[in-house]
């Protein structure tokens, strides 16, 4: 029997509650977990009896717990050993606090940055006619085409880079319409840049890493930087806000086969 586990389930009336449904419909089992116990009128536990649990159990910030909770003997396999269930902890508990890590330093420090500088902003454009309009304050989140897509097969944390990456997109749209008329928000999503250290054994881009590239070559700091200015220029770039800028040098639009 499959097993599936289901967050946000407590409501009767919520999406959660009627992916259950339908799971549980399928012959699937089905563990629900939620902050809060679910709803007496719930059918589920009477209706499913034997292929239903629901759990109340915090999802964002207890591991432990969490391994605990879905340890549900009458669905999963009880002939792993002990200590192999130790060892699955230990390695959950260290790529959690990792995939923390890239969300606090690449997405929360964005957000607590500009909240900050905020305060320094000039008052809002009020921006009803051309001729009342003013410059306004430019934010430009960096972040990476790696928002877009990853590599193939198991790279070390790339769910956290790629999730506080791709969260830098939301963050962006989000923060150029609640700052409306007091600043525009872009954000630039960089490919691969050369920011090796050549002189000191540096990686350096080999003629096919510059040959994958449509235009030819490897991106520089500069290409990024000079994007930067342009958005912080409210003279070149006062019409546009909430948008996204990729620099990769076309690889993101460039078709790939498998090589024959």
């Amino acid at each position: 029997m499959k097993l599936a586990v289901v967050t946000g389930i407590a409501r009767c009336t919520g999406i959660g509650h009627a992916i259950c449904d339908v799971l549980l419909e399928g012959g699937l089992a089905v563990i629900g977990l939620d902050l809060n116990p679910l709803e007496a009128s719930s059918f589920l536990p009477t209706k499913y009896p034997h292929q239903f649990r629901s759990r109340i159990c915090r999802v964002d910030s207890d591991p432990i717990n969490l391994h605990q909770q879905l340890n549900e003997k009458a669905f999963l396999p009880t002939d792993d050993a002990e200590t192999n269930e130790e060892m699955a902890l230990t390695r959950l508990i260290a790529r959690l606090e990792e995939y923390d890590k890239y969300i606090q330093n690449n997405m929360r420090s964005a957000f607590l940055v500009t909240e900050v500088c905020r305060q320094y902003f000039p008052p809002p454009n009020p921006g009803v006619t051309p001729l009342l309009s003013r410059p306004s304050a430019s934010i430009i989140h960096i972040s990476s085409t790696r928002a877009l897509a990853s590599e193939f097969g198991p790279k070390y944390c790339q769910e956290g880079y790629a999730s506080a990456k791709a969260g830098l997109l939301g963050l962006t749209h989000a923060q150029g319409q609640s700052m409306a008329r007091l600043a525009r928000v872009n954000v630039i999503l960089p490919g691969w840049i050369d920011t090796e250290d050549h002189g000191n054994g540096g990686y350096i881009p080999s003629d096919v890493d510059h040959g994958w590239h449509t235009t030819g070559r490897v991106g520089n700091p500069r290409d990024v930087a000079q994007m930067v200015a342009f958005l912080a220029d409210d003279e070149k770039s006062g019409f546009i806000t909430c948008q996204e800028f990729t620099i990769d040098g076309g690889v993101s639009k460039r078709m790939h086969y498998p090589e024959t």
